[in-house]
């Protein structure tokens, strides 16, 4: 079969990119190495319990905001249940003996935030006010008919960090503290995120927080039925591992498996640097390549996943960003965040009560163990990896004693077991890593030099859930470069 258009990676940029290709009319297929679709929203299952890997909770799902509007034009929001936190503890943020927890809604916050740190009222009313400004300068955030937007590349972006930014604003500590932490998002420290990353990011959270019923895995398949009913063709086990130019157009891909693929239009929705290393040298500016692929990658993720006698009643169905202080005394492997979540109402078909816990990590301290086949990295690499994991169990047990007795299971993976199934360098969980250094034009962007290529995904101008949405429908729209589908999705 032909087709006009070669999507490669089913991770969920590359699964909205091909919905939104088929819809105007285009033949698309899918190419992806592994053998499920979903990327860092894929599952697993042990046991009959499912567990997520990267999909924590979604904000911005109230009519009117982006995802809402996103998932809307994708027809996909009618398949799939979301299941809203407690108004009033969505995010609940932990440091030593204080606590703030984020409601679902901005303006509670910004009310909450008041009540909070009454005394620093002209900050908080401040840095409401800036975020609200600069998503509503961002197109694909603000999504709404009669403004003008500049494009990303001509926007004038800020070179402050959020730390920069807030040191600014205020002195209270706890302050900063409490709004920094949801830098931990996107794997970067107050310092290094930028403020207008940051700020996207943050307001992206709110209106209104959810969990979905079936976790990420349902999103994945809501997107992957939406893709099938518009002719979208799928292949698993096809890592593409050679592209094919003629001068700077490329004429084919072709996978490890030996099957040659030809389209008028490619879509890279997969690692950056993987790309470029495979296509020829003579159809991609030299300095460019070298610029791309020595570019730092975004942090991987040390994960726990327990398998539950009962659920944790100390956590409820709050999501907890936990900062445990006593953790510096392992400066080599620092466990200083983690972020907790409990599944909630959730189908029983994902099996009995789970806990889920996460924190960003180095892929230094894994190296040694890369080149090691999955499964048979040694008795020293699994003795790391439980050491860790009972140290992120002794956190949670801090504010959840009951955890220890409850655990029937524990199960935990590494960067490297992201990098096995993800191929992003090292496991980095955003790609290219979004640090204050490598925003703007300082990164891959969606068109390349090569004409019928595109780059989307996690490396590209956003990363996060409401992000990579936002990737996929940027590229495609300047694939398209009508304006048609920005008047399709806003209001």
């Amino acid at each position: 079969m032909a087709y006009d258009v070669v999507v490669i990676g089913a991770g969920i940029s590359g699964l909205v990119d091909a919905i939104l290709l088929a819809e105007a009319g285009r033949r698309v297929l899918v190419l992806e190495h592994h053998t499920i679709p979903g990327g860092y929203l894929q599952q697993f299952q042990r046991k009959r319990t499912v567990f997520d890997v990267g999909f924590h909770y979604m904000g911005s799902t109230e009519p009117g905001r982006p995802m809402r509007q996103l998932l809307e034009h994708l027809q996909v929001w009618p398949r799939v249940r979301m299941l809203a936190f407690p108004d009033d503890a969505a995010i609940e943020v932990r440091r030593g003996s204080r606590s703030f927890a984020y409601p679902t809604r901005f303006q509670r916050f910004h009310e909450k935030a008041v009540l909070t740190w009454p005394h620093a009222r002209d900050a908080v009313d401040r840095i409401v006010r800036d975020v609200d400004e600069i998503c509503a300068r961002f197109k694909w955030f603000a999504l709404k008919k009669g403004r003008t937007y500049s494009h990303p590349l001509d926007m004038k972006l800020s070179p402050l960090s959020f730390e920069d930014y807030v040191s600014d604003v205020t002195d209270d500590a706890w302050l900063k503290e409490a709004l920094g932490f949801q830098s931990f998002n996107l794997g970067l420290f107050a310092d290094e995120i930028p403020w207008v990353k940051h700020a996207l990011a943050f307001r992206s959270n709110f209106d209104l927080t959810c969990r979905i019923d079936g976790g990420g895995g349902a999103l994945v398949a809501a997107l992957v039925e939406r893709g099938k009913e518009l002719g979208v063709e799928y292949r698993f086990r096809s890592e593409v591992v050679s592209y094919t130019c003629d001068g700077r157009v490329l004429r084919s891909v072709t996978t490890a498996g030996g099957d040659r693929f030809a389209a008028d239009l490619f879509v890279a929705a997969c690692p950056p640097k993987v790309v470029l290393q495979r296509v020829p040298d003579e159809a991609i500016h030299p300095k460019y390549k070298e610029r791309v692929l020595r570019l730092k990658d975004s942090r991987g993720a040390l994960q726990v996943f327990l398998r539950l006698k009962a659920p944790l009643r100390s956590i409820g169905a709050t999501c907890i960003l936990l900062h445990d202080e006593t953790e510096g005394s392992h400066p080599e492997l620092p466990l200083e965040t983690i972020l907790v979540t409990q599944s909630q109402g959730e189908s029983v078909e994902r099996g009995g009560p789970r806990l889920e816990a996460m924190t960003y990590m180095d892929q230094d301290p894994f190296a040694r163990w890369r080149d090691r086949p999955v499964l048979r990295r040694g008795a020293d690499y699994e003795q790391l990896k439980q050491g860790l994991a009972r140290r992120m169990i002794g956190m949670i047990a801090r504010i959840a004693p009951e955890l220890p007795d409850l655990i029937e299971d524990t199960y935990v993976a590494t960067p490297l077991s992201d990098e096995s199934y993800t191929k992003n360098t090292g496991g980095g969980v955003f790609g290219i890593s979004h640090d204050i250094s490598q925003q703007g034009t300082n990164r891959p962007l969606p068109r390349l030099r090569l004409k019928n290529l595109y780059f989307t995904g996690h490396s590209i101008t956003m990363p996060g859930i409401c992000g990579v949405f936002i990737n996929a429908f940027e590229t495609c729209d300047a694939i398209r470069d009508d304006g048609v589908l920005f008047d399709a999705v806003a209001t």
